[in-house]
C-alpha cells in the first residue's frame, strides 16, 4: 500500500471533534501539550476521496440517520487532487456501533481533470482483478462526491493512539456521467480532530478527549458534502 496508508484488521474507535473558532496552529498546540504526548509522525499532505452511492443514495441516509450497522465505498489517493492520480485505494468503510474497520485494495491509476466523464470508473472496476465479491459489490455504485482536504498525522508517546488533524476541506458535486468541476464548496475555518484506537485501549481514552476543548461530533465530511450539494434530500 501507500506510504503512511494504514490497513485496518481489526475494529477501532474514531472519535471526532470539530472546531470552527482555532487556528490549525492552536490545535496542534493543544494536541502537543496534552498529558498522552502526541508527537508527529508524519508528513502533513492532501487526502482526496471519490464517494460512490447507490442510484438511491443507500449509504448517504445510512450515514444520515446514523444507522448502527452501515458502509460507504470511496477511492481515496494523496497530495495532487487532479491529473494523473497513482496509487489510489478503493476502500470500503465498515461501521458497527461505535467502531469501525476498513477494507482497502490498490485501485488502477487514473486521470482526473476539472471536466472528466465518471464511466472511466466503470472501465477500470470491469477490467480490474478485484475479487468477484467486490466487483459486485462496486458495480452497482455511482460516484456522487469529491472531497479534498489538508491532514496532519500525530502518535502518542506510547503508540496506542494516533490523532488526525483536517482543514481547507473542499467539496465538488460528482454526477455518474461528465462532471465539470469549477465550483468547490469549501468550509473555511472549520478543523476536525480525530482521535483513533483499538478497542483494548477505551478506557483509556477519556484521560486524553477530558484535556480537549472540542465538542465531540460525528462529523461525516461525507454527509457534510452531500447535504451542502442536495439540500432538496437533506431537509
Amino acid at each position: 500500500m501507500v506510504e503512511g496508508y494504514t490497513e485496518l484488521t481489526t475494529y477501532r474507535y474514531e472519535r471526532k471533534f470539530v472546531t470552527c473558532r482555532l487556528f490549525r496552529a492552536q490545535v496542534e498546540l493543544i494536541i502537543r501539550q496534552n498529558s498522552a504526548f502526541f508527537i508527529p509522525v508524519f508528513h502533513p499532505r492532501r487526502v482526496n476521496n471519490i464517494y460512490f452511492d447507490t442510484p438511491g443514495l443507500d449509504c448517504y441516509f445510512d450515514n444520515l440517520f446514523g444507522v448502527s450497522e452501515r458502509w460507504k465505498a470511496r477511492i481515496r489517493w494523496y497530495n495532487s487532487s487532479f491529473g494523473r492520480i497513482a496509487n489510489p485505494i478503493l476502500e470500503f468503510k465498515i461501521k458497527k456501533g461505535f467502531v469501525g474497520t476498513k477494507k482497502s485494495y490498490p485501485f488502477p491509476s487514473f486521470e482526473i481533470q476539472r471536466s472528466f466523464d465518471a464511466n472511466l470508473f466503470n472501465q477500470l472496476i470491469s477490467e480490474s482483478d478485484f475479487p468477484a465479491e467486490v466487483k459486485k459489490k462496486i458495480s452497482g455504485l455511482q460516484p456522487v462526491l469529491l472531497n479534498t482536504y489538508t491532514r496532519n498525522y500525530f502518535s502518542s508517546i506510547n503508540g496506542k493512539f494516533r490523532i488526525t488533524i483536517d482543514d481547507q476541506m473542499e467539496y465538488y458535486n460528482l454526477r455518474p456521467n461528465r462532471n465539470y468541476l469549477e465550483y468547490a464548496y469549501k468550509e473555511t475555518g472549520k478543523t476536525v480532530v480525530e482521535l483513533k484506537y483499538g478497542q483494548e485501549y477505551d478506557p483509556e481514552a477519556n484521560i486524553i478527549t477530558n484535556q480537549f476543548p472540542f465538542r465531540l461530533d460525528k462529523n461525516s465530511k461525507f454527509v457534510s458534502g452531500m447535504n451542502h450539494f442536495r439540500t432538496a434530500i437533506a431537509t
